[in-house]
């Protein structure tokens, strides 16, 4: 029912705040997951645990022992130090960080489990809202754990990576535009991985961006698409497609 957060971390001083993640009642045992700041508790790993909870995993012995899919739920909760150290033992991992990073025109923002782009400000139609380019990959199996402000998640391929012929493209920040049948935003390439992403019309301050993700092909190379995944459309435009290939 709590998280630690690092605080001052000098070698004269080691601190630290704690954080509720839930409300506690009075009398209530305090609790924390050890795995969100032990990458592996050696000497003092808990054989069985004890917990009762419904998430309870048997034992605990620290993050580096936990599978790929218990990682990604205690990512956003995990201490920095931890997910760095992770990242240099786990070959086709690379971390980023877009706390500092990202284009004054729009925010990441998380909606229960999910990440989305709105509008940080009222944007004209026309209006260039941010350059951006791409990480070409050409591994299946690579992942980047990204960081933004104190939210941590993984992005894979079959989720987050447009696919071409041959190749993908890591888009960072954002991969995590939403689709919508009547997008508000359009992109276009300017090179084989620079792109420019343009307004479609006004969109609102705090308005969810959104692009055709069956629309992203390369025009400048010829590049198009290869659709990896299916969904059911669900953004409510009239003319929205239904199930959706992208």
């Amino acid at each position: 029912n709590v998280l630690s957060i690092d605080g001052d971390d000098t070698p004269e001083s080691l601190s630290y705040d704690m954080v509720a993640v839930r409300d506690i009642d009075i009398g209530e045992e305090i609790l924390v997951d050890y795995a969100t700041f032990e990458y592996e508790c050696d000497g003092h790993q808990i054989e069985k645990c004890l917990c009762g909870s419904s998430k309870c995993r048997g034992d605990m012995r620290g993050f580096k022992h936990l599978t790929l899919d218990e990682k990604i739920e205690i990512m956003p909760y995990a201490d920095l130090a931890l997910l760095e150290k992770f990242v240099a033992e786990t070959p086709n991992l690379s971390f980023v960080d877009y706390t500092d990073c990202l284009p004054g025109s729009i925010d990441v923002v998380q909606h229960g489990n999910e990440w989305e782009m709105v509008a940080a400000k009222p944007i004209r139609a026309g209006e260039l809202l941010f350059r951006n380019t791409s990480t070409v990959v050409t591994d299946e199996d690579f992942k980047f754990v990204v960081r933004l402000r104190d939210q941590t998640t993984l992005a894979v391929a079959g989720k987050h990576f447009l696919h071409r012929e041959g190749y993908m493209e890591f888009l960072g920040f954002d991969s995590f535009m939403q689709h919508s049948c009547d997008p508000n935003v359009v992109q276009t390439y300017v090179s084989i991985t620079d792109y420019e992403i343009h307004a479609r019309r006004g969109i609102k301050l705090g308005e969810t961006i959104t692009c055709d993700y069956t629309a992203l092909d390369n025009l400048f190379t010829g590049a198009k698409l290869v659709p990896v995944m299916s969904f059911t459309c669900r953004c409510g435009s009239t003319c929205c497609r239904g199930e959706i290939h992208s």
